[in-house]
């Protein structure tokens, strides 16, 4: 998700704001001599979002750490962090996905960026996504310039995304020719289009359209629709271990020991992040199942 989503480093908890600011990127008007200059305006659309802290734990205790013969409660960490880890990854998701399929708060008819008749993923309804994207104007009308684009799929579609954009030649019909003419050119595809395959659509999409839904985002750099924002120092799974309140009398502190009244040994994670939709102007969706 990094790939196609805005990243970005808050200081605190404090509800985060961001602009949308349009307006003065118009075409300049002409000047007669000894006249004044005409002014534009600008518009701003606000989005906000407040981070919060997610955490788990995890307490062993004293008779199960000494009787693992095979270290399994070494891993303890690991299994932390990538509950963390997946934690973020799916709460992305969730900006762009809901239970039926592409997020209805960001892809809309009246945002304009839901691709006509939700077609199966394909050469052609690819191409009619790119339209769509390329063909998005701002407020003043003006083109919104995309020149590379990431394709998100759910792993059922991988196969299909992967094969579109890494074949070599595509076999095209009826396209600048007379009826029923062929043409065989070289797949540009690949150096325009990025594939991301994200696990948690079918997950999220519980619903509907889990396996069939396809989604196409403009290279944050040049726009982003979703931003995620982690609290600066979090921004990756925090992993710790409570230090042990025991000493062997005469000796230093024992970290095998635990805690002092339960001997058990405990073990956090913990990461902090939030996250909103931005500019739909900068993705097109297809449900994939032709409705």
């Amino acid at each position: 998700w990094r790939r196609f989503m805005k990243v970005s480093t808050l200081r605190d908890f404090r509800t985060v704001d961001r602009f949308q600011v349009d307006g003065l990127e118009g075409q300049w008007a002409s000047v007669p001599e000894q006249s004044e200059i005409s002014y534009g305006s600008l518009s701003e659309t606000d989005y906000s979002y407040a981070p919060k802290k997610y955490a788990k734990g995890a307490k062993i205790s004293f008779e199960a750490i000494m009787n693992d013969d095979l270290g399994a409660f070494e891993d303890i960490p690991n299994r932390l962090g990538l509950g963390g880890a997946r934690t973020i990854s799916r709460f992305a998701t969730g900006l762009y996905v809901d239970t039926n399929g592409p997020h209805a708060s960001l892809y809309t008819g009246g945002n304009g960026n839901i691709v006509t008749g939700n077609p199966a993923l394909s050469i052609t309804a690819l191409n009619t996504a790119w339209g769509i994207l390329a063909n998005m104007r701002d407020a003043d009308g003006e083109p919104i310039v995309v020149e590379s684009m990431i394709l998100v799929v759910p792993p059922a579609l991988e196969i299909t995304a992967r094969n579109i954009v890494n074949a070599t030649l595509i076999n095209m019909t009826n396209t600048g020719g007379a009826s029923g003419q062929e043409m065989a050119v070289n797949n540009w595809f690949g150096s325009r289009f990025e594939v991301v395959v994200d696990p948690y659509i079918p997950i999220v999409a519980a619903t509907a359209d889990g396996n069939t839904s396809w989604y196409l985002f403009a290279n944050p750099s040049f726009g982003a629709s979703l931003e995620v924002g982690f609290i600066r120092g979090f921004q990756e799974p925090q992993l710790y271990q409570k230090t042990a309140n025991t000493s062997r009398v005469g000796g230093g502190i024992d970290q095998m020991a635990g805690d002092f009244l339960t001997m058990s040994q405990e073990y956090k994670g913990v990461v902090a992040f939030g996250g909103t939709r931005l500019n739909p102007k900068f993705t097109v969706a297809s449900e994939g199942d032709g409705s």
